[in-house]
């Protein structure tokens, strides 16, 4: 028997997700936090975290073919939300949140397009040859993988180390990451279940007399709608090697963004989507609340629920297919069938009570952990 929503019961559903565990995203949480020096002006602190910001959503580092976005980054502070001053290792930072619907609004406006919090997790392998010795970096406190993480962190990349136990070194050598063997790359990084994984390979190299360090990266990318994958392959050199993990972190967030970046589209379509194994009222207030902080949906609202069903109409900005692509990060989230761009079509908003009536857009699955 179809159950409809009354608003009491939804006033109640309110109380019970504060007072529960809401399921876990691979959401990045302070995407438009920014952390920089406090020994500059306020005009220069405030234009660099708002750059920081634009390049950790879109990949962007020149803005010079913007020049609405130049212009704002002069004009800073109306994005500046608030901020707060912090000591870290003896230099004075400071803590700057952003306004998020002004910068979307304005990246909208410009027609770029936005990495939303929603992030492939990716396991990284490094290995580092010195002269004819090879070796993982397993500490996190050696110097390259300790800046490697930090650029990282700022650009919003999710980052997990192997644990370099028994079971990864009877598994994998530092050959096969460094030849880029990905038959063992891949059966050795199964424990971990990444969505993405990847290989970074130090070492040092003499270019026309002078001495490089070099980094070489590899990653291996799902191609879309399959589950084939394909090797994307990047190089860096630099002088030295805080210069060259700093170049690779920004490099990698223009490859990130370029393949998962999405562009808001001013008009909104309406799609159904169908989530099964939502058990209880609570399930389906925090599969609701998780879909509408996803990049691109402007409103979610619930059609139907039957105990182990519910049914969603979901306002996008964006293409259905980019929000399945966006939500292969969600591991609550299962998908089960979704029509094809060409065939998905976007309807006028559906009242409370016709949903289950309605061939969904898109099927998933509820996954508890």
């Amino acid at each position: 028997m179809v159950n409809r929503i009354p608003v009491y019961t939804a006033l109640l559903l309110m109380v019970m997700l504060l007072v529960s565990n809401p399921v876990s995203a691979v959401a990045i949480d302070d995407l438009y936090m920014a952390d920089v020096s406090a020994g500059q002006t306020q005009q220069q602190w405030q234009h660099e975290a708002l750059s920081q910001v634009i390049t950790r959503l879109t990949g962007l580092d020149d803005f010079t073919p913007y020049p609405a976005i130049a212009a704002e980054l002069n004009n800073a502070g109306r994005y500046v939300k608030q901020f707060e001053s912090q000591r870290q290792n003896g230099s004075s930072r400071l803590k700057v949140l952003l306004d998020a619907s002004q910068i979307n609004g304005l990246l909208q406006q410009q027609g770029i397009a936005i990495w939303g919090a929603h992030r492939p997790e990716i396991l990284l392998w490094i290995v580092q040859q010195q002269q004819t010795d090879r070796n993982f970096l397993r500490q996190q406190e050696h110097p390259i993988v300790s800046d490697l993480l930090q650029g990282m962190q700022q650009h919003g990349i999710p980052i997990t180390l192997p644990l370099y136990d028994m079971d990864d070194l009877l598994q994998l050598s530092e050959t096969d990451v460094w030849a880029g063997f990905w038959q063992p790359i891949v059966s050795a990084s199964s424990r971990y279940r990444p969505d993405m994984i990847m290989t970074a390979a130090f070492d040092e190299i003499n270019r026309d007399g002078e001495s490089l360090q070099r980094v070489s990266w590899q990653r291996q990318v799902l191609l879309p709608g399959t589950r084939q994958t394909r090797i994307v392959r990047n190089e860096l050199t630099a002088a030295d090697t805080t210069e060259l993990v700093l170049a690779m972190s920004a490099a990698l967030t223009k490859e990130l963004a370029a393949e998962q970046a999405v562009v808001l589209q001013p008009e909104r379509q309406t799609y159904q989507l169908e989530i099964e194994n939502l058990q209880t009222l609570a399930e389906v207030v925090v599969t609701e609340r998780m879909l509408s902080q996803v990049l691109g949906v402007a409103d979610v609202t619930l059609s139907e629920f039957t105990p182990g069903k519910a049914r969603f109409a979901v306002q996008l900005h964006i293409e259905l297919t980019q929000l399945t692509a966006i939500l292969q990060w969600e591991p609550a989230l299962e998908a089960l069938s979704v029509v094809t761009s060409g065939d998905s079509r976007g309807r006028q908003m559906q009242p409370v009570g016709l949903g289950l009536d309605i061939q969904p857009d898109a099927s998933y699955r509820f996954a508890r952990q």
